[in-house]
């Protein structure tokens, strides 16, 4: 019986962490003066402070507009690990003709807490002791939410033109990369920024 508690505790965890709301881009601006143009190459730069690796973002989002047919490149996928080289950064974008290039500021702070308590009522079987015994446990987890500051240029214009940017409501790190990739590539579609 025990080993059952356990186990629906763990399982209402995690159906408790991944209840959280689904990802959404709030403050969202455009440039009323941008001019749709068709953009076939797309150059990705997630930035994380600390240690942390935004990688895992970089990709989603490479995966994502893959998926809708634009050639996506990140900076991780060229460049090691580290502070971003914006020269060498301007020399790839000019060299391999990036038309758009994204920039996530991604920052990340603690969750707040999912307490889940559980009650348990166990008897002895209808010949037993009237009554029974009641066991209560409470699980309290926490994760790391994210949240993500998004710009785009135009990077064909000279200087590098601020055409869309936008932010993103926090969501749990565990899930972030790609429901944030899929969520922005929709609005970036949306916004005409994105066009084949």
């Amino acid at each position: 019986m025990k080993h059952l508690l356990r186990s629906t505790l763990a399982a209402l965890v995690v159906l408790g962490i991944s209840g959280c709301a689904s990802t959404s881009i709030t403050q969202l601006w455009r440039d009323p003066n941008y001019g749709s143009r068709p953009a076939a190459r797309v150059f990705i730069i997630a930035a994380m402070p600390g240690s942390a690796n935004p990688a895992q973002f970089e990709r989603a989002l490479a995966q994502a507009l893959t998926a809708k047919g634009f050639q996506a490149s990140t900076n991780l996928g060229v460049f090691p690990p580290g502070r971003v080289d914006k020269l060498a950064v301007k020399k790839y974008v000019a060299d391999n003709g990036i038309d758009l290039l994204i920039m996530e500021r991604l920052t990340t702070e603690a969750a707040a807490p999912v307490v889940v308590t559980s009650t348990v009522a166990q008897s002895s079987g209808w010949y037993g002791s009237y009554g029974g015994v009641a066991s209560t446990s409470t699980v309290v987890s926490q994760g790391t939410d994210v949240t993500a500051r998004i710009e785009v240029f135009d990077v064909r214009a000279e200087p590098d033109t601020l055409v869309w940017s936008g932010q993103s409501n926090a969501v749990d790190l565990t899930t972030a990369a790609q429901s944030l990739s899929d969520v922005l590539t929709e609005e970036l579609m949306k916004a005409r920024i994105l066009v084949k």
